[in-house]
Order: structure tokens, then sequence, then C-alpha cells
């Protein structure tokens, strides 16, 4: 399986899963091209890079794969810009949002970050002013707020990545920055559709001048909908947190995307470490899959003919060291048992034990069960697993405490000595022991598993189960050299060159 960049004669567009719902008419996501990925749109609003002399645009790290840069050296492109269209006149509802990276302060009054203005009529200006760099939006000719509101709250800061949108919903339009609202004002609807062309970073038939954008632009969409809060602070939390970093760049031992296949695919990743190929071997029935998380999920126990578990034989990888995670996507089909087994190296001998507990007055709690080398068992139980719903869960051991994690957030958290017993004998059990089976074991769909031999942090779990909920893996780090695996599944045609789309989401 390939999951890094290709280079096409036309450029991959990398469609993200619920980055861009049926809404979306207009989308950039600049994976080193200027093309339009959206789906929903009637035209096809290809970006033509004008620059500062001969040259072209260039490319850098952004939030999901590559960035656009915007910039006045000799050679770079000042401006991106693309013919009127319908796609880019708004509706009567809709929404304009795009990851930024400001790397100038503005001298001019405002920076005009993304506008169809002044080039043969007044449609939309959306711009950072004044020296908060705040949202100020201007519509049909006149100012609707301007960057100086709120300006505490209403900054979008330099050298650092924010998600800005502006969003008309019929009754006001609303300025978010990182999922935040910080400016709104009355609504008045869009006016008739006008001739000037759509421009990224300053209106296209200037040269750069004191009101230039200089910086990265990444994921730039346009809605014909007003998308909702929720949906923008999921937009914004594939951010990482300042200081932290997404999933490590090493210490992934094992991984199962399960998208129709119960192998081992972490070789596939240069984040991996582990020693041996770790696939499952079924039993009870057949590995049988279905549309998950994040692709295709594996059916344990769901109907008949599905395998009840799975194992591994024992290896390096599966002999975990005193500090790991192990992280995945579960929805299960019952819960009325006192366990339901997840992953698990415990039988004869016992290392580690993650599971769902639903005993001794926890109510189907995470929980991880460490045996130290003094054969002490320290636990961590905490949370509530729903049924027949997608959830995120995780457990870590981070060389002094055992935290298990839902949803991204923490839900209990138990110290241990640091130290972790090694089994001999006792190989890797999925959705129940690897030796010693019961009526205990997991019945569920299970996607995206991934054991890593190091402890992820809080913002990291937080940044995988976001990641998990725009449809992106466990490997996925908002850059391009780790990037959401290939889709199942045909969407459409991108009409240039008949290029294929495809993106991973659940049905």
């Amino acid at each position: 399986m390939q999951y890094r960049s290709i280079s096409l004669s036309v450029s991959l567009v990398l469609m993200i899963a619920a980055t861009a719902p049926a809404t979306v008419v207009t989308q950039y996501s600049f994976e080193n091209d200027l093309l339009d990925s959206a789906l929903a749109g009637t035209t096809l609003d290809t970006l033509t890079p004008i620059t500062v002399g001969a040259g072209a645009e260039s490319y850098d790290d952004g939030i999901v794969g590559r960035a656009v840069r915007v910039d006045t050296a000799a050679g770079s492109a000042f401006a991106l810009r693309a013919p009127t269209s319908a796609d880019l006149n708004l509706a009567s509802n809709w929404t304009l949002e795009a990851f930024v990276k400001p790397d100038t302060q503005n001298t001019g009054e405002w920076d005009r970050f993304w506008t169809k203005w002044a080039e043969g009529s007044n449609d939309w200006h959306f711009a950072f002013r004044y020296a908060n760099n705040g949202l100020d939006f201007f519509e049909n000719g006149t100012q609707r707020f301007d960057g100086g509101t709120n300006a505490a709250i209403n900054t979008v800061p330099l050298n650092s990545w924010s998600h800005v949108a502006v969003v008309g919903d019929g009754a006001t339009i609303k300025g978010y920055i990182d999922g935040n609202e910080v400016v709104s004002a009355s609504y008045v609807a869009p006016g008739a559709p006008g001739a000037s062309n759509m421009n990224f970073g300053n209106f296209a038939a200037a040269a750069p001048n004191a009101l230039q954008f200089t910086g990265l632009i990444d994921e730039a969409l346009i809605h014909d909908a007003a998308v909702t809060p929720t949906y923008l602070q999921n937009r914004a939390a594939l951010i990482p947190p300042p200081g932290t970093d997404a999933p490590p760049t090493t210490g992934l031992v094992s991984y199962w995307d399960f998208d129709g296949s119960v192998n081992d695919v972490a070789g596939a990743f240069a984040a991996n470490i582990g020693t041996a190929a770790d696939d499952l071997t079924p039993r009870g029935g057949a590995a049988n899959f279905e549309p998950g998380q994040i692709g295709q999920a594996l059916r344990i126990g769901v109907a008949p003919g599905d395998t009840t578990d799975l194992f591994a034989a024992l290896s390096a990888d599966v002999n975990l060291p005193a500090t790991y995670t192990v992280e995945g996507w579960v929805k299960p089909t019952e819960l009325s048992d006192s366990w339901q087994r997840l992953v698990l190296n415990w039988g004869g001998e016992q290392a580690y034990h993650f599971a769902i507990r639903n005993n001794s007055g926890l109510n189907n709690a995470v929980s991880l069960f460490h045996a130290q080398s003094d054969g002490a068992q320290p636990n961590a139980n905490g949370g509530t697993v729903v049924l027949n719903e997608w959830q995120h869960i995780a457990g870590v051991a981070d060389g002094t405490n055992l935290i298990v994690y839902l949803n991204g957030e923490a839900v209990a958290i138990v110290p241990y000595d640091g130290t972790i017993h090694t089994a001999t004998t006792e190989g890797l059990g999925i959705g129940d022991s690897a030796t010693a089976r019961s009526s205990i074991k997991f019945n569920g769909l299970l996607d995206d598993l991934a054991i890593w031999s190091v402890p992820l942090t809080p913002e990291q779990i937080r940044f995988q189960y976001q990641a998990g909920l725009e449809g992106n893996n466990a490997l996925f780090r908002g850059r391009d050299d780790i990037i959401p695996e290939p889709a199942t599944v045909s969407l459409g045609l991108l009409g240039i060159g008949g290029l294929m789309m495809r993106r991973r989401r659940s049905a």
C-alpha cells in the first residue's frame, strides 16, 4: 500500500474526509498545485500565480499536507487569481474558511488575504486589519465588520497557524478564529454576481504594495451553506497546540488499518520501528469488513461467520517496553459482559490488558491493566464507552502513570513503578487473550488500531481523536510525508486529465 505523496502529470489532489462536505463548491488543498478539488462545484476554479518578475508559486508544510506561500520576493507569487464563476459568488448562506500562517505585519492598514473585489465589482473582501491582524470583512461594497472590533480576541498572530472563517447564516455574518466566534454583524444577502476575479494575497492587477498579505495558506474552502461552530472547532483542532507535536516521527511498532486486511501495515510508514510483521490470524470465523470510522473496519463477533478474536505470534513488537501507547477506534455492538477484551498480552503470562470494563462499580470504562516486574498489577479505569457509536480510546504507560483516554480526553490516571513484566511465550490477542480464550471478548467494529513503543502526550492523543473525526489515519501528522490513506471508494473525476480523486471516510 502506498501512503506517501505521488507525483503525477496532473498533481494528486488529496481529499480529506469530513473536510469537504457536499456544501463545498471550491476547495484549494495546495498539494503542490493550485487546483480546485471541490466535488460539489460547477466550475474548475484553478488558480494562476501572479509573480514578482519571472517565477512561480512555492509550497511548504501545511496543516493538511502542503500549503502555498504568498510572498513579495523576486520570483515569488504575490497573488493567486481565479476568474469569476458561479462557485466564487457567495450563496444566500455561505462560509469562507482557511488555515493561515501570516509572516509579516501589515503596514497599509490591512492585508488583502482573500478577495473578490475591485477588478470589475465589489463582491467580498476578507482581510486582516490593524496591528492585531483582526478579521475584516466587506460585502457588496460595504463594510460588515472591521479588524479593530473586539481587538483582544479578534487577533490573527504572526508566524503560527490559525484557522479563520467568515460565515453568513441568514441572520448574522460571523467571524471565527480557531473555532471561536470573535466578531459579528447583521446579515446582508449577497448582491448580484459581479465580474471581479477572486484573489489570494492581493489584487492580481497590482504590483505588491502595503496592502499585501504574505505567508502560508492551506485548505481554503468556499461552502454554499453556513457551517456549524462544531465543524469549525473540529477543523481548528487539527492545529497542534503550541509546543506540542502531532504523533511522534518514530515509535510505531504495529498498525492495523483493517482496510480489507488484518495484516500489520506499520512497515509502510517511516515512523515504523517494528521488528516483525505482526499479521493477525482470525479464529472462530472469517475476517469480514464494513465501512468504519476511517476507511474500512474489522467486524469481531458482529454477525454469524465473523471472526470471534485474532492473535499474533510473540515478537519483540508484542513485548512492549515499560512505556507505550495502545490506541484505536471502537464501535461496540455488545456491552453486557463484565469485560470487552481488546488488545492484550495477558494469559498464561501477563504484561498488559487493554479493555472495556463493566464490573467492580465501573460502567463500561476504558481500562488498562499493567503488570509490573514485581508482580503487582496497577490499573486505570475511567469514562463510559457507549453502544453502537464510534469512539476513540487509548491507553498510555508513560513511565510514571497509566492513563486512559476516551474521545481525546484523559478519564483516569493511576501511578505505576515504571517497570513491565515481559512475556516469554504469550502472543498478542485482539478481541480476546491469545491463549486463555474466554466469554469476555470484544464484540463490535474495530478500526485503525496502533501500538506505539513510546507514550503519546495528552495533546497528541487529542490530535489523534480530532484527526480521526476528520477521516485521517493514526499516522496523520498534518504533513505531506505521512498523509491520510488512499480511499477504498472512488468519489469522482477531477476533469483535467481524468484524475481519479479518492478519500477515506465512513459510510
